[in-house]
C-alpha cells in the first residue's frame, strides 16, 4: 500500500520533516486500515513518527510492534547538525523516541552497539537485536574482482554521498599529501552538497591525482569498484558513531573483494570485524595518507587476502537469505513468547 506525499529536495531539512508528519497523518486515514488486521508491524527509521500509528494498532488490535533503528534520531541532528537538545523539534522527537523504545515489543538495529544508546534513553537494559544491512549477490561471480599486478596506477576508490557526514575533505587532503607520488590516484564517485567545494580545493591546489565522477546507477557501482586497488570510507569524529555504523558502502566494497581503509573512531567498525583492511583516524588527513601508503606497501597477495576476508564475511553474514532468516526467527520467537 503506497502512501503518497509531496516531493521535496533531499537536502531540504524542513521538507523532509513535513513529509514525515504528512505520512503519519495519512496513515490514520488509510481506508483499508480495519481490513488489514496485521499480526506484526515493523517500523523502520529514520523517521520515528510512524511508531505512534504502530502503537495505536497495538492498543486497538493487539498487534506486535518491532521498531528497527537505522539512524538514531534525534541524536543524529544533534551530533552532526549542531541542533540543541532543547530545540522544540528535537524535544518532540526525543519524547517520541522514548515512547517507541519503551512500548515496542522488540527493538532491532543495524548498529552493533545500539543497546548502549537504548539503555541511556530508558535508564535500564532492554534486549536489542543486531540485524545489519543486507546486500544482493545475484551477480556475485562477476562482482568479486582480482587485483592486477600489471597495472601501473594504484587507485583508491570512493563511491557514495559527498555530504558533511562523509568528511571527504580529509580524504582529498590526504590526496594532496600524496600528489607527488605519480602512480597514486583517487577516483571519487557520487554527488552531494560538498562536491563543488571538494573539486574547487583540488583545482586550487593543482591536484591531478583526484578524479571526480557523477553518480551512476546501483548496478554500475560494482563495475567502478572493480577497477580499484583499495576502497575508502570516511566518517566524522563524533560520539554518535560509538554505537556503530552499517553503511551500504562497506557491503559494496567487501562484495567486490577489495581491501578497505576506514577513517573512523568506531570500535566495531565493519573493517575491523571482517579483518579486511586498515582503520585510520577520522578527520586526520595524515593518518589517511599513512594508511594508503601502508596498504600500497603490502604485496599483491596480502592485499588480495584482505579483500577475500571481506568478501567471505559479507557472503556469510550479510546476504538477504541470512538477514531475512534473522527476521523470521525474531517474529517466530515473538509469537511463541506471547502465546
Amino acid at each position: 500500500i503506497w502512501v503518497k506525499i509531496r516531493k521535496y529536495k533531499k537536502d531540504n531539512f524542513f521538507g523532509r520533516i513535513f513529509s514525515w508528519v504528512e505520512f503519519l497523518i495519512k496513515l490514520f486515514f488509510l481506508p483499508v486500515r480495519r481490513s488489514l488486521r496485521p499480526e506484526v508491524v515493523i517500523v523502520s527509521s529514520m523517521s520515528l513518527f510512524p511508531i505512534l500509528y504502530a502503537l495505536y494498532l497495538k492498543w486497538r488490535d493487539g498487534v506486535y510492534v518491532i521498531l528497527e533503528i537505522r539512524d538514531i534520531w534525534p541524536l543524529t541532528p544533534i551530533s552532526l547538525g549542531g541542533y540543541s537538545r532543547f530545540h522544540p523539534f528535537i524535544f518532540t522527537m526525543s519524547l517520541i523516541e522514548k515512547i517507541g523504545y519503551y512500548y515496542s515489543d522488540e527493538i532491532v538495529s543495524v548498529l552493533p552497539d545500539f543497546e548502549l544508546h537504548l539503555e541511556s534513553i530508558l535508564g535500564y537494559k532492554k534486549k536489542c537485536y543486531w540485524i545489519p544491512n543486507a546486500i544482493s549477490i545475484s551477480a556475485q561471480e562477476n562482482n568479486i574482482s582480482k587485483l592486477s599486478e600489471h597495472r601501473r596506477e594504484f587507485v583508491i576508490a570512493y563511491a557514495g554521498s559527498l555530504g558533511n557526514a562523509n568528511a571527504m575533505e580529509f580524504v582529498v587532503k590526504a590526496a594532496q599529501h600524496l600528489k607527488d607520488i605519480e602512480d597514486i590516484f583517487f577516483h571519487i564517485l557520487g554527488d552531494g552538497p560538498e562536491k563543488d567545494t571538494l573539486k574547487d580545493f583540488c583545482f586550487r591546489n593543482e591536484m591531478r591525482n583526484v578524479i571526480f565522477m557523477d553518480k551512476v546507477s546501483k548496478s554500475d557501482v560494482q563495475a567502478f569498484i572493480s577497477k580499484a586497488d583499495v576502497c575508502i570510507i570516511s566518517w566524522r569524529k563524533r560520539d554518535i558513531y560509538k554505537f556503530g555504523v552499517s553503511a551500504n558502502k562497506y557491503n559494496d566494497y567487501m562484495l567486490a573483494g577489495k581491501p578497505i581503509i576506514s577513517a573512523s573512531n568506531i570500535e566495531k567498525d565493519p573493517v575491523i570485524i571482517a579483518n579486511c583492511g586498515i582503520q585510520a583516524e577520522p578527520e586526520n588527513a595524515h593518518s589517511v595518507a599513512s594508511a594508503i601508503l601502508e596498504i600500497r606497501s603490502l604485496s599483491l597477495e596480502q592485499r588480495s587476502e584482505l579483500g577475500l576476508n571481506g568478501s567471505k564475511f559479507v557472503l556469510s553474514q550479510q546476504i538477504y537469505d541470512v538477514i531475512s532468516q534473522q527476521y523470521v526467527d525474531l517474529i517466530n520467537n515473538l509469537n511463541k513468547h506471547n502465546d
